[in-house]
């Protein structure tokens, strides 16, 4: 084991695993949670071993709230010299304000803003202190409808986060990335890319290494707290 450790949710595909190989390379240990991705956690356990630090995984549905504290106490038991957390996982669903109905409301608020306050509190219960980083979408400062209750759960986790930050000072820091697009999807495919690529103010979208980094140097910097930081190539500013 080296001396830091961190737990990032959703560790084990897309951004999560790009940020728990990040971690590692920097030496530290990784408590990968996943819910039903086992084959691609086991695989990236067995990548992140071979860096040389250790990793454990950890299931959990994080729609269970009530298992967090349980979840929690065994990631201190594995990694007592746990120090961050990163609340990576979320889910992204495509429906306006007059689609959105009731269930997929509640599966966007439980997932992307209950989980990440609930782990918030339970981590700094049980650790103390540390650095807790929240994901969140550069697309928080805009108004378009489109993923109405994906980006309204994402506004208030960036509220959360500056709320989060002044209460559980000065042991716990409480900050965030913003990124942009960084990986193709079913909705967003390269050329969608690309195309937005051309219009931002650095001429290109950042990549998984710079979010990864970014998420990276929130945990170091001892100095920083309550802050966003927009991973985007400048979408932000458009």
């Amino acid at each position: 084991m080296t001396e830091k450790a961190v737990l990032i949710t959703g560790g084990a595909k897309r951004v999560g695993a790009a940020m728990s190989r990040y971690f590692a390379t920097q030496g530290y240990d990784v408590a990968l949670h996943y819910n039903r991705s086992k084959k691609d956690a086991l695989a990236l356990q067995k990548e992140i071993l071979a860096m040389g630090v250790a990793c454990e995984l950890f299931q959990h549905d994080l729609s269970d709230i009530k298992g967090f504290k349980d979840l929690i106490m065994q990631v201190q038991k594995a990694m007592p010299h746990c120090r961050a957390l990163v609340n990576n996982a979320s889910i992204f669903e495509r429906a306006s304000l007059m689609e959105t109905d009731e269930t997929l409301f509640d599966r966007q608020f439980s997932i992307n803003l209950k989980a990440p306050f609930f782990l918030t509190q339970a981590f700094a219960k049980r650790f103390g202190r540390g650095c807790v980083v929240n994901i969140l979408d550069t697309n928080i400062v805009r108004t378009d409808g489109s993923h109405f209750a994906y980006i309204l759960s994402k506004k208030a986790l960036a509220e959360f986060t500056t709320m989060a930050a002044r209460e559980l000072g000065p042991n716990i820091r409480v900050n965030a990335v913003c990124p942009g697009i960084v990986l193709p999807s079913n909705e967003l495919d390269e050329q969608y890319m690309k195309k937005l690529s051309k219009s931002l103010p650095l001429g290109k979208l950042a990549n998984l290494e710079q979010v990864s980094s970014a998420a990276y140097w929130l945990c170091e910097n001892e100095s920083v707290t309550g802050q966003l930081m927009f991973t985007d190539g400048g979408q932000h500013l458009l």
